[in-house]
């Protein structure tokens, strides 16, 4: 943990990149993104606001990609950009309008190594599936989860993307538009369900046992410094929050303090606690 807790006190705020060509592709999935290219001439997928004037969903990606680096799991590297909106080029769609890339879109580095996870299940050889460099995480991942109240990690959908390190894979978390019960922190945030989990997914007991969820030791592991991670995460939402862009139309000060009371209560970290391991019971 010491080593999560340093690498996050060292960590500069998100750069300001911009597109310098035509969008090279786009997926038709969650927030529509597109790919680009930078100006540091690396490829980015690039989520938009999709018109609207609070910019809610990309809060939440900054929110989660920040508190995941506290808690020490795996990202892919982030930036803020700007899009020329006529970089969208032929993809323009119903959803995926250029007046939409006017506002600092969310956008992560593409990795051309990367295999979204049920796909790599289904696709890597013997040798990829025996070198995880993280596979502890999982149980990790899902403690997040819970936490966050992410509604969008489950085992049809888990938004890991695995990707090729010289460690080994690595799980990479992505995708966490659908936090705080997908988007409803005015309400006391929700426990997942089991379907609602990446506990239910068939990794967990491939990669760390068919008892995996009575292994006191890896359990242990997983949630020894939650406790920690939470408050790290309560003690730098502050400065989180200075780095959200001026066009995303947040309240800063209303958003604090729905955090405040609702993810950082101390009896919704208590009662996470607790339905982690009532869910690993049913496991």
């Amino acid at each position: 943990m010491n080593g999560c807790v340093k690498s996050w006190m060292l960590m500069e705020p998100l750069p300001l990149r911009h597109s310098i060509t035509e969008a090279q592709g786009a997926w038709e999935t969650g927030m529509r993104p597109i790919l680009v290219v930078g100006d540091d001439l690396r490829a980015y997928v690039a989520k938009h606001g999709g018109g609207h004037r609070v910019c809610s969903r990309l809060v939440n990606e900054l929110l989660a990609h920040h508190y995941a680096r506290i808690w020490g799991l795996p990202v892919l590297e982030a930036a803020l950009m700007d899009v020329d909106p006529d970089h969208v080029g032929r993809f323009v769609a119903g959803d995926r309008q250029p007046g939409y890339f006017k506002t600092t879109c969310w956008a992560t580095v593409f990795r051309r190594d990367s295999v979204e996870l049920n796909r790599f299940l289904r696709t890597a050889n013997a040798y990829e599936r025996r070198h995880y460099a993280n596979k502890e995480d999982l149980l990790r991942i899902a403690l997040f989860d819970i936490w966050l109240a992410n509604e969008d990690r489950t085992q049809n959908n888990p938004n890991i993307l695995v990707t090729a390190d010289p460690e080994g894979s690595t799980f990479r978390v992505m995708d966490h538009e659908a936090i705080f019960g997908t988007n409803v922190l005015e309400k006391p945030l929700p426990l997942l369900t089991m379907e609602d989990s990446l506990l239910a997914h068939s990794v967990l007991p491939a990669l760390l046992g068919a008892s995996f969820s009575r292994d006191g030791n890896l359990v242990a592991h997983a949630v020894q410094d939650a406790y920690l991670w939470m408050h790290n995460c309560e003690q730098r939402t502050d400065e989180v929050l200075s780095r959200l862009p001026a066009d995303w139309g947040i309240d800063v000060a209303n958003l604090r303090q729905r955090l405040q009371d609702r993810l950082f209560d101390p009896q919704h970290f208590s009662a996470v606690l607790d339905h982690f391991h009532a869910l690993l019971a049913q496991c």
